[in-house]
Formats: structure tokens, sequence, C-alpha cells
């Protein structure tokens, strides 16, 4: 924030300084101003121009100060005496900036090496930098010493696993205390950041146990939260909300059907993504079932998230545990996928980031002002060296030290391409079929439109995927609060069969079709998500004509729709029960009762989940829904409309996929029962009543708001 004091001075280019002098002092007149270094020396600046400026102030531009040199103190004095702190400004979002203090190794943060732990950050813009240590009942403070590209560093020759540090860096005039923007651990409530040694807080992430991965069309992803997962009193978990939790074997409800965990593993899906396992701002976490959130208001990168953990106030509990996690899911076959939201922070003003580097981090104007395309208060400032240099460092670790197995990126257009393809390569270097995706939405950002990390620059990410929202409102029905009662294709509007046939190539055709995708395999088609109502919700809300067995026909014809589609089927854990949230569109801190997986539900629509278990297995048989590329759709998928709005889509020629020569998918959106005749005998494979055991017919029978699967 500027013009709160009498007088201040930014240095906001290279030989330019911004002034704001209070008209309360000699009406905010001054004719001279001095530079003063740290050896007293006094050096005469050139008012360039001054003029007036709102809160009563004057604004001066300044020049012939191209002597500063970064880690070092001056102060401003103007001729009546006043003096001001020179702060480091917009001078940091030059790219010459990025130029001189861009440093590539991989060393930030805290390493232990040989019984030696070094600490090291990176603050080109600080005059001195502290570590205060407390360990084994003893305090300490090390000055780390500035080295190349404006790095502080120290060594301590002593392995400090579980000190706790904060940093003080005096920047801008002032000592600001902070904890450690690569911290990879912390107290509850990040009051403290904490040594981790690897070594110690090692456990094997069992990659070698999953199944054979070769391509992102085979991927089945199942969103999931670690606290929804386990906080139902009917699921019996000994350890609800927790890490330790999620993965807990042999949990069962009062009437011993199967819960948590092991129900999990029976479903099919291959990869599991976590809602927010990185540390955030708005749970206490000593004080766990009082707050609720989803999680996406980032704290500490690099740090599990404390209310997960077993105990939050130990710093090893956070770390194992969530490996734990991550190794016992990879220890059943299942991959495990990261929420990340490096878009902005919850709080811009208090992160480590803004206090250790002042207006470097997060995207601003050329006028100095805060972008807000996140609705968050800050965009992460994702094209600034430094910055994309954390979000990959980042990234890097997760896969390294937690064996996560891909990413999906909050607000991804937010952040860059560049960056986008650099976590990308970074990534793929050491986790070749690693799957990375996010929202690809157009937000607001101030950054150039041909930059952003969004899906009209899907050419330019050639292995990102998107989010596939015309999937969403042409399947299900228009998601928007104000739009809630407009249907989809599958609730019933036959006007979409032209629109169902794009969400059903995943949107990689060109013309006539809408295209959104170069290649199936960026097309992330989901119907639900954390987000916005549940599909069942919705359908309640827009279908309020149906009796309850017409609802449920038409949830079961979304899921199928999802798992015969071109493209990557993405579920939220509970829609294969109809999940409710009793309307709350946006449950983000809606507590438990609303937000937590309902384990009776799941018995009372044991109907749906045989379905959905079904429907996956159907898409894992049959290898025709999971082409790769758009030029194997242009080759084999064909669509015909047939009568009373039923439509077929079909796959000809495609023996060298299954054992098959033809497979027909037929969909009816309507009222009526449709019969197909064949022009000879054809297998039914399924209906709805999911996986059909070789029924060989001629005539296909088509109930309403079904989708039936036939071969030949």
């Amino acid at each position: 924030m500027r013009k709160e004091q009498r007088f201040e001075a930014y240095l906001d280019d290279y030989n330019l300084l911004t002034v704001y002098l209070s008209k309360q002092h000699y009406q905010g007149k001054s004719d001279i101003f001095y530079l003063r270094d740290e050896n007293g020396t006094l050096h005469k600046l050139t008012i360039k121009y001054n003029e007036n400026t709102s809160n009563d102030y004057s604004k001066y531009i300044i020049t012939g100060c191209d002597f500063i040199e970064f880690g070092k103190y001056y102060d401003l004095i103007e001729e009546h005496g006043l003096t001001t702190p020179l702060q480091i400004g917009l001078i940091v979002k030059k790219d010459k900036f990025d130029h001189d203090f861009y440093y590539e190794k991989d060393d930030l943060g805290v390493r232990i090496e040989d019984n030696k732990t070094t600490f090291s950050l990176w603050a080109p813009t600080a005059i001195q930098v502290r570590v205060h240590i407390e360990f084994q009942n003893q305090t300490e403070t090390a000055d780390l010493k500035r080295k190349e590209k404006g790095v502080y560093s120290v060594t301590i020759d002593k392995n400090l696993h579980l000190a706790t540090y904060t940093y003080f860096v005096f920047v801008n005039g002032d000592w600001v205390e902070t904890i450690d923007p690569y911290g990879k651990s912390s107290l509850a409530n990040a009051t403290k950041s904490v040594v981790i040694d690897p070594k110690v807080c090692s456990i094997e992430s069992k990659q070698h146990k999953l199944p054979e991965f070769k391509k992102a069309t085979d991927a089945i992803i199942m969103e999931m939260s670690v606290r929804d997962f386990t906080m139902d009193p009917f699921g019996n978990n000994s350890n609800p909300g927790t890490y330790v939790g999620f993965i807990e074997k042999n949990t069962k409800t009062d009437e011993k059907t199967t819960t948590g965990f092991d129900y999990l593993l029976t479903l099919g899906v291959t990869h599991i993504q976590l809602l927010p396992v990185f540390d955030f701002a708005t749970i206490d976490e000593l004080n766990v079932e009082t707050f609720y959130n989803w999680g996406y208001d980032p704290l500490q990168f690099n740090t599990p998230e404390g209310s997960y953990a077993t105990e939050p106030n130990n710093p090893c509990s956070r770390v194992i545990e969530l490996k734990q996690l991550i190794s016992e899911c990879h220890e059943n076959g299942l991959r495990v996928i990261m929420d990340a939201v490096y878009n902005h922070v919850y709080d811009m003003h208090q992160s480590s980031f803004e206090k250790i580097v002042p207006y470097y981090y997060f995207r601003r104007s050329e006028s100095g002002a805060v972008s807000n395309g996140s609705y968050c208060g800050n965009d992460f400032d994702s094209n600034r060296l430094m910055a994309r240099k954390f979000i990959v460092d980042s990234c890097v670790m997760w896969i390294e030290e937690y064996g996560f197995d891909g990413f999906r990126f909050d607000l991804m257009g937010i952040l860059d391409v560049e960056t986008m393809n650099l976590i990308d390569q970074k990534v793929r270097e050491i986790k070749p079929n690693a799957l990375l995706y996010g929202e690809g939405w157009n937000m607001p950002t101030i950054l150039d439109e041909d930059k952003k990390a969004i899906r009209e620059n899907q050419l330019k990410m050639p292995n990102i995927g998107h989010f596939n929202d015309f999937f969403r409102d042409h399947v299900k029905g228009r998601t928007a609060e104000s739009e809630i009662s407009v249907k989809g294709y599958c609730t019933g509007d036959v006007n979409y069969a032209e629109a169902m046939k794009m969400c059903l190539v995943g949107n990689s055709l060109e013309e006539p079709f809408v295209h959104l995708f170069d290649q199936p395999t960026k097309s992330i088609n989901y119907v639900e998500c954390h987000d916005n109502r549940t599909a069942w919700d919705k359908i309640k809300e827009c279908c309020k004509e149906d009796q309850r067995d017409v609802r449920l026909r038409k949830h079961k014809m979304m899921i199928a729709a999802l798992c015969v589609a071109q493209g990557v089927p993405f579920l939220h854990s509970g829609q294969e029960f109809c999940r409710t949230k009793n309307g709350v569109h946006n449950s983000f801190r809606s507590g438990d009762l609303i937000n937590q997986i309902d384990w009776n539900r799941k018995d009372r629509y044991q109907e749906v989940v045989n379905y959905t278990k079904d429907m996956i297995q159907l898409r894992k048989s049959l290898s025709v829904f999971r082409f790769e590329t758009a030029e194997e759709i242009k080759k084999h998928v064909y669509f015909k409309d047939l009568e009373q709005h039923v439509l077929l889509y079909g796959f000809k020629d495609v023996k060298e996929y299954v054992d098959y020569n033809e497979v027909m998918v037929f969909f009816n959106p309507t009222r009526e029962v449709v019969y197909h005749c064949l022009d000879d005998y054809g297998t039914l494979i399924a209906n709805e009543a999911g996986l059909i055991d070789q029924i060989k017919v001629q005539c296909v029978t088509i109930n309403p708001f079904t989708m039936v699967v036939v071969a030949k």
C-alpha cells in the first residue's frame, strides 16, 4: 500500500524513483532530493516531473539513481530534512531484474547433507536475512550471507531435523518475520517452519505395484476429499477426516456393508484426484471439527495440510501419513493426482512471498494495481522467472518425494503457457505417464490472452488436458444457478442431439462440430465435481416432473455417457450413488453434514453403484471408447439419428481394437420405448441393467432414458 506515510520513495524502474510527499509537509513541495547510501554519502537526484495525486500527496518522478545496488541500504532526504527508507518497488517486475537475479540451482529451502543443515532463501531486495532456530530446547539466531543472484545462505554444523525456524528479513526499511516459502513441514497453523530430514520421513511410494498406464484416455478419474471420505459416523472409521483414515481397511456400516478404502477399491477407477492436501489457511488445525473448508486457500505450498494429520503439531505426522496414503493407493493399483492451487494465496500481504520480496510474486498492472483474476484478491505471477521456478520446483518435489502421479491445476487460466509446458517437461522427465490437466477457463488476470494457459490456447500445450464444460452443460444441462432448470441431452432435451455427438467425441473433431481440442486426450469429460450442485441435485431441480425411477435412469445415462465418450472420464466421489448436498451449489465451507460421503446412501442406491462399476468395466474392456487421436475417431466413429430422437454412436472396422468388427451405442433421451432391428444378429453387451452376459439379439430394445451397447 502506498501513500500511507508522510514521505515514501520506491525504486520502480532502473534509474527511476517514484516519491510521494504529503501536502501536510510543506504543501508537498520539495525542489531537492538526495539519496544517502549506507556510508553516509549524499547523491543529489534529478526531478523529472511532479504531479498531484489523490489522498493529498504530491508525486515526484526522479532519476539520477543508476548507481543503486541491490542488497544495500539507502534512504531519501528531501530539502526540508525529512527522510524515508528507499523501498524496492515495481522494478522487480522488469525483465532485466529477472535476468539479473534468476537463480537456476535447486537448493533453495533447507538441505541436510553430511550432518550439516543449510538454509537458503532467495531475497534479492533484502538488506539482511537472519534465521531464528529452536532445536532441542535451545535457541539460536544465525545471519545468512548474501551470495549469487540474491540468495542468502548459512550452514549449521549439525543435523537439525525437527528444528523449528523462521526467517527475519530486513527489506524496504523494516524487519519482517516469516515462515519459509520452500518449507516442507511446520507446526500447527503454520506458526513456524520445521526442518525435515527426508531420510527420516521416507516412505516407499511403491510405484512398481502400479499397473501399466499407456495413455491419458485409459484413465478413469474420481475426485475425492480426504475429509469428506471418512467423516460420516456410519462409515465407522477410527480416524475420520485424516490421511490415515482414508486408507483404513475393513470398515463397514452397522449393516456390515463395506465403506471407505475397501469400497473405493471395488469401483475400478484408475486414478483418484485429492482435493487440496497442501497446507491451507482456513482450518484451525488444533480445532479441526469447528471449521470446514475444501482447501482452495493456499498457505504453504510444499507442506501437507495439518488438519488431515493424526497429530497436527507433530511435523512428521503430516509428512509421513500423506506419503503412506499415496503408497497404500499404489499398493492397490490406484494412482493419485494432486489438486494444485498455484494461481493465488489466501492472503497476499501476509504470505511469505510478499514479505520476503515485495511486489515480485503477485501479478500487477503497470501502475502497480494488484491483478484479481482469481477473485481471491491476488494472482500468482507465474510469468516472473522465480515465481515460475517456485511452481515447477514444487511440482517436482511432490512427484519425487511423495510419489504423486499427476496434477489437476485449479484456475489454470491464471497461469501462463510457458509455465505449464515447463511443468510438463520437468514432471515427465521423472514420471513420463503423469496426468496433467486443469481448469482452462479464461480468467480476467492481467496477462496477454495468447500467454494464458486457457483452453483457447490448447494447441500451445500439447500434453495438458482441460475440463470440458461443453460436455458438462450439454449432457447434464446448464450449471449456473440462474440456469438450474435448463436441461441437457441426458436429462431430456432432445434438441441437444448434435451437441451430444460433439460431446461423445470429446470435442476433438472439426466442423460442423464445436471443435475445442486437437486430440481427445485433452478433454476431461465430467458432469459433476466439487463445484456447483451435484448431478442428482441438478436433476431434482430441472426434472421436477419426473418420478424417482425416471431420475435414476437419467442419472445412470449420464454416468454411461461419461464412460463411453472419447476423452478422459472424470467422476465425483459419491456420484455413483446419487450424491446430494441438499441443493447447496457451493459447499466449500458448508460443514461435514453437507459434504461428507453418506455411506447409508450408498446402500440405498446400490443399483447405481453396481451400474457405475459395470460402465467402468465396459470402458476398460472395449478400447474403442479410449481412442488416443482424433484421426482414429475420424476413421472409426459414425453417428446416425434414428427414429424418435434415438442417437446411434457407432464404431466401424474396429477389429484391430476389439473382438468385434462393429460396436453400436444407442442413447434414448425420451419417454418412449424404441425398437431397432439390426440387419443381422448382434451381441447385447450392456443396457440399463449394466453389463449383459453375451446375449444374441436382432431387435434391440432401447428403454426410455437408457443407453444400450451392441456389438457384432
